[in-house]
C-alpha cells in the first residue's frame, strides 16, 4: 500500500504543477510546450456562425462522434483521410488549421468551456458534448496508457484512486458534465447536444436522426443507417489499422520523438467493458464516488453502464 500511496501523492504533485487559468485546469494536449499562451490564443479564435464543436472528456468517442458529425453535415458516407486532430483546436497547429477549414467546421476539443473561444457564446455555436460511462472511460484510459503511451507499469487501481482522490491530470468526464452543466445554467439558451456514447451503440439510427435534427440537416432513414455503417466500430478500427486515417504531422512526430507506441483509439468499442477489468470492490468504490459528486454538484446525468 505504500507504493500505491507514492504513486497518488506524486500525482498530487503533478497536478498541483498543472497551471489553471480562469478558474479551470488546463489541458495538456502532446506536445504544446506553453498550454497557458495556447489558451489565451483559443479564447480568442474567431468562429463562424455556421460553426459546429464537438467537446468532451478523452476517451469518451470523440473521434466515432466526429466522423459521424462530419457526414452528417457533408450528406455523405465517404470517409475522409485525416483524423479529427487535425481541426483539433487543442494545440497551436490544430488551431491554424482550423483557420483555413472549410466551411461548415466541425471542430473538436477536450478543454474546457471556459478555455474556448469566446465567440462560442456571442455567436451562438452549436455545442455537441459526448458523454461516457465513467467506468468504460477509465478502463479505456487505463489500456490507451498501456498501449500508446508505453506505461506498461501503470495499475487500473493507481487511476482508480486517483480519481476519487480528485488528484487526475487531466479533466474527467465528471468534471466535463459539472463544467457543461455550469455554461448552460449560466447560458439557458445556447444550442447545447448531449450524445451518449452508449445511445450512439444501442440505437444508432435514432440517435443519429436526433443529431442530424439538432444540425438542421436532412436526415432519412436510410441516409442515417448508411451513416451509422460506414461508421460502425469494426469499420473505424479497420480504417485505423489499414492506415486509411491519418494523424496530422506534429502528432506523429512527437510521438516518434517520445518513442511512444503505435497511435491507435479504436480497442474494443464495447458497453461494460469495465465489469472485464473492476473489481467489485473497486466498482463499488467508483459507484459512490460518482454518486457523491452528482449529488455534491447538482448534476442531473444518468449514466448507462451496460
Amino acid at each position: 500500500m505504500g507504493d500505491q500511496r507514492g504513486s497518488l501523492d506524486d500525482l498530487a504533485i503533478l497536478r498541483n504543477s498543472v497551471p489553471e487559468l480562469y478558474g479551470a485546469k488546463v489541458f495538456l494536449y502532446p506536445g504544446v510546450g506553453d498550454p497557458v499562451s495556447h489558451v489565451e490564443n483559443l479564447r480568442k479564435f474567431s468562429m463562424r456562425e455556421d460553426d459546429v464543436i464537438i467537446i468532451g472528456a478523452p476517451k469518451s468517442g470523440n473521434h466515432w462522434l466526429w466522423e459521424i458529425t462530419q457526414m452528417l453535415l457533408r450528406q455523405t458516407t465517404k470517409h475522409e483521410t485525416r483524423t479529427k486532430e487535425h481541426v483539433q483546436v487543442d494545440n497551436p497547429e490544430g488551431l491554424a488549421r482550423a483557420e483555413k477549414e472549410h466551411s461548415p467546421r466541425v471542430l473538436n476539443s477536450h478543454n474546457v468551456m471556459v478555455h474556448l473561444p469566446q465567440e462560442i457564446i456571442l455567436k451562438k455555436i452549436k455545442i455537441i458534448h459526448v458523454i461516457r460511462n465513467p467506468k468504460d472511460t477509465i478502463v479505456s484510459a487505463y489500456w490507451h496508457l498501456k498501449n500508446t503511451y508505453n506505461m506498461e507499469d501503470v495499475q487500473l487501481q493507481t487511476l482508480l484512486d486517483a480519481a476519487t482522490a480528485d488528484v487526475k491530470i487531466q479533466t474527467s468526464q465528471l468534471e466535463f458534465l459539472q463544467q457543461i452543466s455550469e455554461f448552460e445554467r449560466s447560458h439557458p439558451n445556447h444550442p447545447v447536444k448531449h450524445i451518449y456514447y452508449e445511445a450512439m451503440k444501442k440505437d444508432p439510427l435514432r440517435t443519429l436522426q436526433d443529431l442530424a435534427q439538432f444540425l438542421n440537416v436532412p436526415a432519412s432513414d436510410d441516409f442515417c443507417q448508411d451513416v451509422a455503417n460506414a461508421c460502425s466500430f469494426d469499420q473505424m478500427k479497420r480504417l485505423e489499422e489499414t492506415g486509411a486515417k491519418v494523424q496530422p504531422d506534429e502528432f506523429q512526430a512527437f510521438h516518434k520523438a517520445m518513442n511512444y507506441g503505435e497511435l491507435k483509439f479504436c480497442r474494443k468499442g464495447i458497453i461494460g467493458d469495465w465489469k472485464n477489468h473492476l473489481t467489485v470492490a473497486q466498482s463499488e468504490q467508483f459507484d459512490k464516488y460518482i454518486a457523491a459528486y452528482l449529488k455534491k454538484k447538482d448534476l442531473k446525468f444518468t449514466f448507462i453502464y451496460e
